[in-house]
């Protein structure tokens, strides 16, 4: 307890750094990855404007990011090549926790999870190629798919990407599901170290509208993207989620126990009837083909993934 005149003195020292602390706080905090309104900063009057854009901090080549989706090149309107940048899972409810959201989007800010998509064809309207999956990032802050590089355990070809037939309609592209599977590896800090591995079935692009300059998928304002511009839905099959981890924070689980939000020492999903899962999948997979109408109970076999994106441009080689 502070006294006297010096306590005083100490007392309203420490409430002004209070003060200070948390007006630094609401000033800088990182907020959801969803788009959100920002004050717009600098202690000045409210405008009334949108909030002034801001690149992650974090990541590893700011100085060379611009514009309000912080893309790091021009795109060719014809060929636009992005990465994503901006992801919310909202089902299943397990892996759109906060603390899952949370570690998406500090992976994605840092280039930890390097996901790319690549457009052919988008000159005009009609038949487009997309091609997507895990991306390597170059020394010189370009990307490349890359190719028979997985390592083991599993197949080397498991992160090469796959391309499906889209549909342009103005700035607006589509992409019915694809027959087939593949795997897009987020890291740990250290960069080299997995994290999780999220093995994709029948994934598509339910919708994904480009800015005018195609530079962009969801602008940034302030700390969050839009990822209401882009939404995607896959599926993951149980088979596929016992066979990896979840390593995020605090978390270190079988992906396919996360999932499923199974409980007790020893609880796994091969011990656990899947009548008694908390979260149980409500799809069935079978060769690369992914339907609704099963039994969660019984037959379902794979959960639904579905979420927004945001996406910004950058050079894939």
């Amino acid at each position: 307890m502070f006294r006297g005149k010096d306590g005083e003195l100490k007392m309203k020292r420490l409430q002004w750094l209070c003060v200070c602390a948390l007006i630094s706080g609401l000033a800088v905090g990182c907020g959801d990855d969803d788009a959100g309104g920002t004050d717009a900063g600098g202690g000045g009057e409210d405008t009334g404007m949108p909030p002034a854009p801001v690149c992650p901090a974090a990541a590893p080549d700011t100085e060379g990011l611009m514009g309000e989706c912080c893309y790091r090149s021009t795109n060719d309107p014809a060929a636009p090549t992005f990465r994503i940048s901006g992801l919310s899972i909202s089902s299943p409810g397990s892996l759109a926790s906060p603390i899952v959201r949370a570690a998406l989007r500090d992976a994605l800010d840092e280039e930890r999870f390097n996901w790319l998509i690549s457009v052919t064809g988008a000159a005009a309207d009609g038949d487009i190629m997309v091609s997507t999956g895990y991306g390597n990032r170059n020394t010189d802050a370009t990307y490349s798919f890359t190719m028979d590089s997985a390592p083991m355990p599993g197949d080397a070809d498991r992160w090469n990407p796959i391309t499906l037939n889209g549909t342009l309609a103005g700035e607006t592209m589509t992409a019915p599901p694809i027959v087939g599977s593949f795997t897009v590896p987020i890291f740990e800090e250290d960069g080299t170290t997995l994290a999780i591995e999220l093995p994709l079935q029948a994934f598509e692009v339910q919708m994904a509208t480009m800015s005018a300059d195609r530079n962009c998928v969801g602008l940034r304002t302030g700390p969050a993207y839009d990822n209401t511009q882009g939404s995607i839905r896959t599926y993951m099959t149980v088979e596929d989620a016992m066979a990896r981890r979840l390593v995020v924070g605090p978390i270190d689980n079988d992906l396919c126990s996360f999932t499923a939000n199974i409980t007790g020492d020893g609880n796994d999903c091969s011990n656990v009837d899947q009548s008694m899962w908390t979260v149980k999948p409500d799809a069935l997979c079978t060769d690369g083909t992914c339907a609704d109408g099963c039994d969660p109970d019984t037959t379902c076999n794979a959960w639904t993934i579905a979420g927004g994106f945001a996406a910004h441009s950058v050079t894939i080689n």
